[in-house]
């Protein structure tokens, strides 16, 4: 007997499966990374996005334009997602994830047509990772980060392919001089010593988190470190063999010495402002030892310059207290309307005398100033700021030493701040600015941005907070790897020779599928350099098979150079996330089988 068919998922509704949901996730990603594909290197190309208000995106930075597109497939909005992920953790190589990822993806596709099941490949994929980050390891070479000029020169090489490359010298020393302001140490008063060894994890954690955790040990374990790797992996020695003694060594240096933490908290986001003032020549741009607020002062006769200010910083109204509710008073005699005034005005006076008995100069409230406060405060000679926004409050108290009272009734003389050196008001174009400056111990400040028009200091803004998060990422692991892809050539081609001698089965094909696809990024860079990228490529090759993992490509001309001499290198920690993130992401869309779509089908 035959039984009717029966309809369990709607059929309405668009829906893939199987190798065509597959086929459908790899052509997404690959599209995703077509567009940042000419974004890479210092030959990048600009994209010009309009939104939907009609404003104007000017920009090469990876994330900035994905987050710009509007996309329909969910295979693409993951993808783009990725770029969220990297600019959040690591703040640069957010170009180069999605390239790699969209290459995973792509080197991918072969072997689904050959009916590889996807759990063989991922297996592969991850072997390949687990080896990759042992060997970034052993090419990555350790930089003191209170050498300034080392420090400027690797934020260089970050900002070198950006919109700012012409000012690099000035961008530099604005990311680098508010990263150091703003930058806490294990010394700080307001820091409690923690034994870090015996919190020290084991197995295979300690080995994960060798990638994130700062290692601020002795010159003398680093030497000994660096040349046991150089050591251990001659031309002629196989690359397995110098891996695993390099992972030995890595962990004998961590097991004799504890590491040291020197630096506890990097916060860029809270404490270092970007203020932009459009107008005035881009070399106008400055970092403030201390803070900048567009505020001017609420009353015309408070003083408007003091130096060696002492500063109260307030979460209340100075205005009289208002109901809860709506509050209705009735009144049946003229003397109680005078009195009601007078309490309102009594009220005001005594809150206003409590705060002149610390004797302040300035004032800031995150509240309004009622019009009567401002009176009596002029009579003591007190400036007083209005309606302050939290952030810049929170900033203002960390640079002058200033601590927020959400009540006048419990101030007190450690409450004031009196670490700022300068208060003052400029004018800058149509608009006051104020200034608290010259601040003793500035553990915040201000980046004042000149330039053109707005379009420019918006792809100058992005800039920086990459040129940041690049001086962040190094100041907590002190480890830099050899840029212009001469880090994913070393990875590829010891990948590859590790491929046929140590991978045994089919995971080899997608080991060695990984190997291929980290080419994709010096690949790119030659094309956009307008290089030769067969021959380029094939020099590389050679150069690194011979043990030269310091080689990699001229983005400018696309021809191959020695990074040692031509002195681009990046953070192990940026090159560490964006192949963890490319793999984890490629084997995150080869695990999905079936797309159900929750639009209907067209007509």
């Amino acid at each position: 007997m035959n039984q009717s068919q029966v309809m369990v998922v709607n059929t309405t509704k668009q829906r893939e499966s199987g190798h065509k949901a597959q086929m459908s996730n790899i052509a997404a990603g690959k599209t995703v990374a077509d567009v940042v594909r000419t974004c890479l290197g210092p030959r990048a190309m600009l994209k010009m996005l309009l939104d939907p208000m009609g404003g104007i995106t000017l920009t090469n930075d990876g994330f900035a334009i994905l987050r710009e597109c509007e996309v329909a497939h969910p295979a693409a909005k993951s993808m783009i997602e990725l770029s969220r992920t990297q600019d959040d953790e690591v703040g640069d190589g957010t170009t180069s994830v999605i390239i790699l990822a969209g290459e995973m993806l792509a080197i991918s596709a072969p072997f689904l047509e050959r009916k590889i099941h996807p759990v063989i490949i991922l297996r592969g994929f991850q072997k390949a990772l687990e080896d990759a980050q042992v060997i970034l390891r052993s090419i990555a070479k350790r930089v003191d980060t209170n050498d300034r000029e080392q420090m400027l020169s690797l934020i260089k090489s970050a900002i070198g392919t950006k919109f700012v490359s012409r000012w690099n010298d000035l961008m530099c020393n604005l990311a680098l001089t508010a990263v150091q302001t703003v930058v806490r140490r294990s010394d700080d008063s307001e820091f409690v010593s923690v034994d870090i060894s015996a919190l020290k994890p084991t197995g295979a954690a300690a080995v994960d988190a060798e990638s994130t955790k700062p290692v601020a040990g002795g010159d003398a374990a680093a030497a000994t470190t660096a040349g046991a790797v150089d050591a251990a992996a001659p031309a002629t020695t196989s690359v397995s063999a110098a891996v695993a003694s390099v992972s030995a060594v890595v962990a004998d240096a961590s097991a004799s010495s504890a590491p040291d933490v020197d630096v506890r908290e990097v916060d860029i986001k809270r404490f270092v402002r970007i203020e932009k003032v459009p107008g005035g020549e881009i070399e106008e741009s400055r970092v403030l030892d201390g803070v900048m607020v567009n505020k001017d002062v609420v009353h015309p006769k408070m003083r408007r310059y003091i130096e060696n200010p002492r500063i109260i910083l307030l979460d209340c109204p100075l205005e009289y207290k208002k109901g809860e509710s709506q509050t209705n008073i009735e009144i049946t005699r003229e003397g109680d309307w005078s009195r009601v005034l007078e309490i309102e005005e009594e009220q005001i006076k005594a809150m206003c005398e409590k705060i002149s008995a610390l004797k302040p100069d300035l004032v800031i409230t995150e509240k309004g100033v009622s019009d009567l406060a401002q009176h009596y405060l002029v009579k003591n000679n007190i400036t007083a700021l209005r309606r302050m926004r939290k952030t810049d409050n929170n900033r203002i108290a960390r640079a002058t030493g200033a601590k927020i009272v959400t009540s006048v009734d419990e101030l007190k003389e450690q409450d004031v701040g009196t670490g700022c050196g300068l208060f003052s008001i400029e004018k800058i174009g149509d608009e006051y600015f104020t200034f608290l400056t010259k601040c003793k111990e500035p553990k915040a400040c201000t980046i004042l941005l000149r330039g053109p028009g707005k379009d420019t200091l918006n792809e100058i803004d992005r800039n920086l907070q990459d040129a940041m998060c690049v001086a962040r990422n190094v100041l907590f692991n002190p480890y830099l790897c050899p840029g212009g892809g001469a880090t994913e050539m070393a990875l590829s081609v010891q990948l590859a020779q590790r491929a046929k001698s140590d991978i045994p089965g089919v995971e080899q094909w997608p080991y060695a599928g990984v190997a291929e696809a980290l080419e994709v990024i010096p690949r790119t860079l030659i094309q956009n350099g307008g290089g030769n990228a067969m021959r380029t490529l094939t020099e590389l090759r050679a150069k690194h098979a011979n043990g030269l993992t310091t080689w990699g490509v001229d983005g400018e001309k696309g021809v191959p150079v020695d990074m040692n001499e031509y002195g681009i290198w990046e953070p192990l920690a940026v090159k560490l996330q964006t192949i963890k993130t490319a793999i984890d992401s490629a084997s995150l869309l080869l695990r999905v089988d079936d797309i159900v779509s929750g639009t209907s089908k067209k007509q």
